[in-house]
C-alpha cells in the first residue's frame, strides 16, 4: 500500500517535474546549436509552449511565477496583434550594421544562424533578425518583432535573396565586381549576392563589407579594393533589404 502511494506521488509529481526540466534541456541544446532547420524551429517554438505552459501548471501556487507566465502570454498575443507602424529605416539600418559587427570572428558553419557558427546567408539574415527584435522592443513597436520572427522562421539561402524571396529583398543592379561598384550608389546595410547565388555579403560603410567566408571559415571585414579574394572579383547583384524603405 505505502510503496503503491510513493509510486503515484513519484508518477504525479516527479514526473511532470522531470519532463519539464527535459524541455528546458532540449531547449538549451537547439539554441546553441548552429544549424538551423525547420523541424529544430518548430521544435523551439513547441518547446517554449511546453516550458511556459509547465511553469503555469506546476508552478501555479507561485504568485509570482503565475503573474509572470500571464503577463508573457498577454505580451505575446500583443505582438502579435497589434498593427505597429513602420520602422525608422535610417535606424534600423545602423542597428543592423551593429548586429552584423557582433558576428565578427565566428566560424564559419555551413547552415549556422548563432555565434557558434553562422555562414554568409545565416550572417546577413541573423543581423537583421537581431536589429528587428531589439529595435521592435526598444520602440514598442509589434510590427517590426513580427518582422524579425518572420525572418527567422523562413529561412533563405544566399541564391534566394538574390531571387527576392518572399519580397523580403529588392534587387537594385548588377555590378562586374564588388571591387568595381559605384559606391557612390549603395548604402550601408546593403547586400552583394555573387551571381550563381553562392555567397551573400553585407556593405557595412567606408569600403567595408563584411562576410562569413566559406574559404577563410570565419565572419571577417574586408575593405576593398581586395584582389585575393574570389569573392570580390566576380560578378555580382546588388540588394537591399525593403525593412529599410527609401533610406
Amino acid at each position: 500500500m505505502l510503496f503503491t502511494k510513493i509510486k503515484r506521488r513519484y508518477v504525479l509529481v516527479l514526473g511532470p517535474w522531470a519532463l519539464w526540466r527535459l524541455a528546458w534541456f532540449l531547449l538549451i541544446v537547439l539554441l546553441i546549436y548552429p544549424i538551423s532547420y525547420g523541424i529544430f524551429r518548430f521544435a523551439i517554438v513547441t518547446l517554449i509552449f511546453l516550458i511556459w505552459l509547465g511553469a503555469l501548471i506546476l508552478l501555479w501556487n507561485k504568485k509570482s511565477i503565475r503573474f509572470f507566465c500571464i503577463s508573457l502570454a498577454l505580451i505575446v498575443s500583443a505582438i502579435a496583434i497589434l498593427p505597429g507602424y513602420k520602422a525608422d529605416g535610417k535606424r534600423l539600418r545602423e542597428s543592423y550594421i551593429q548586429e552584423l559587427n557582433y558576428y565578427e570572428g565566428v566560424t564559419y558553419i555551413w547552415g549556422g544562424e548563432n555565434k557558434f557558427g553562422i555562414d554568409c546567408s545565416g550572417l546577413v539574415r541573423r543581423g537583421l533578425i537581431n536589429a528587428d527584435v531589439k529595435q521592435g522592443l526598444i520602440s514598442f513597436n509589434p510590427k517590426l518583432i513580427r518582422e524579425g520572427i518572420s525572418l527567422w522562421w523562413y529561412d533563405a539561402s544566399a541564391e534566394a535573396l538574390g531571387k527576392e524571396y518572399r519580397n523580403i529583398t529588392k534587387f537594385l543592379y548588377k555590378a562586374d565586381s564588388i571591387n568595381q561598384l559605384d559606391y557612390t550608389k549603395i548604402q550601408r546595410g546593403d547586400i552583394a549576392v555573387t551571381t550563381d547565388g553562392i555567397h551573400t555579403l553585407a556593405y557595412t560603410g567606408n569600403n567595408i563589407w563584411i562576410e562569413a567566408d566559406p574559404i577563410y571559415k570565419k565572419v571577417m571585414k574586408v575593405k576593398v579594393p581586395e584582389l585575393n579574394n574570389p569573392w570580390f572579383n566576380i560578378p555580382v547583384n546588388i540588394l537591399k533589404w525593403r525593412q529599410f524603405g527609401t533610406e
